[in-house]
């Protein structure tokens, strides 16, 4: 079993919140004076990546749970306009 199963989700979110904020200092505050541009740099990027598969994460779930028929009748494509011959 994975350590993480182990954990509640309340838990597991506030994992995340501390890492994120965790980079988010390191990546900008005057506080970490002996990291150097370079790994602050990486931090950001860490912290942005993190963001952005939390993201993809509650587009998935609103794209799972939407009604498909509605989507496609309010975004059509090039072929709903093309004409039978």
């Amino acid at each position: 079993m994975n350590t993480l199963d182990k954990l509640s989700n309340k838990q597991l979110k506030q994992i995340i919140v501390w890492t994120l904020n965790d980079l988010d200092n390191a990546a900008g505050s005057t506080n970490y004076q002996k990291l150097d541009d370079k790994v602050k740099g990486w931090c950001a990027m860490l912290a942005e990546a993190v963001r952005h598969q939390i993201n993809k994460a509650v587009k998935q779930n609103y794209n799972d749970d939407r009604d498909w028929s509605q989507w496609i009748k309010d975004n059509p494509t090039d072929d709903d306009y093309i004409e039978e011959e």
